[in-house]
């Protein structure tokens, strides 16, 4: 096992915390006042509401570490469909390449992730050591 793998788990969990309060804040902002949001946005309110449902979403999944690929995933299609639908913008970038990291690394340390993954592989185990697998 590689020494560094823990400090990596570990500031990956933390990159992965800190998008999911800043999805979870820019979403609360937004909905808590949509108008205001369309102004600062400069995008059409059909666009912001669900643009905050979807960034409270995935937020919700990052904070908990439930499904961090998947979300990470989402962040880039999100991403992506920013950037080609409004153009240049630094937040989409943002979106993208954390979201291509989350998919591709996993949700890091203290992600559900990992201990539904134990807890899959001890079933396995069971399951195949057990005497009706023979």
């Amino acid at each position: 096992m590689n020494t560094d793998e823990p400090m990596h788990n570990r500031a990956t969990g933390a990159i992965r915390l800190l998008l999911a309060v800043w999805l979870i804040v820019a979403a609360v902002r937004t909905l808590a006042d949509p108008h205001q949001a369309v102004v600062d946005q400069g995008l059409p309110m059909g666009t912001v509401l669900p643009q905050a449902g979807l960034y409270f979403a995935v937020g919700i999944f990052l904070l908990t570490g439930f499904m961090s690929r998947v979300a990470g995933l989402l962040l880039v299609g999100l991403g992506v469909w920013q950037l080609a639908s409004f153009g240049f913008a630094v937040v989409p970038l943002v979106l993208t390449a954390v979201g291509a990291y989350l998919a591709l690394r996993g949700g890091g340390a203290w992600a559900m992730d990992i201990y539904v993954q134990k807890m899959q592989d001890r079933a396995r185990k069971k399951a195949l050591s057990s005497p009706e697998s023979t």
